[in-house]
């Protein structure tokens, strides 16, 4: 890997950003479809949560893309993608981190009903799964 200081200080301080995003999430484990529905606020406040550590996991990938002299993809998905292919993640956990890229455009475009079935699942295994995505990372930088 050829990330320079710079750019290792960049991943580290992403990192640093979705563990705290996750921690934030902790609080809505125990969210439910009708406080959920009915509450415009809390609806804008988890989702944003999300958004934010599904940039951050993207500009993070793009980071070590460039460290590995890798031609950046043209979807988000694909840069996520590309992480496991040259085996930075597993292929599986890129797999489930490109999702949750994904995630961020479905929240835009969907509704209400739909966009509560991925967030579900998003507070559900999200943390689990970046918990995998940092340590991979990490050992990767070190």
């Amino acid at each position: 890997m050829i990330l320079g200081k710079d750019q290792k200080e960049d991943v580290a301080r992403r990192i640093d950003f979705i563990r705290i995003q996750l921690k934030d999430l902790e609080q809505f484990k125990s969210l439910e479809w009708k406080t959920y529905s009915e509450d415009r606020n809390l609806q804008r406040n988890v989702e944003r949560l999300v958004e934010n550590v599904a940039n951050a996991s993207i500009d993070i990938c793009k980071i070590m893309l460039v460290g590995e002299d890798i031609e950046l993809p043209n979807s988000y998905k694909e840069i996520i993608f590309k992480l496991g292919e040259v085996r930075v993640l597993t292929p599986e956990l890129a797999k489930k981190v490109a999702e949750y890229a994904g995630l961020r455009n479905f929240l835009a475009h969907q509704y209400l009903d739909l966009r509560w079935e991925k967030i579900k699942a998003f507070i559900k295994d999200a943390p689990r799964d970046f918990n995998g995505f940092i340590s991979s990372l990490l050992k990767k930088l070190h």
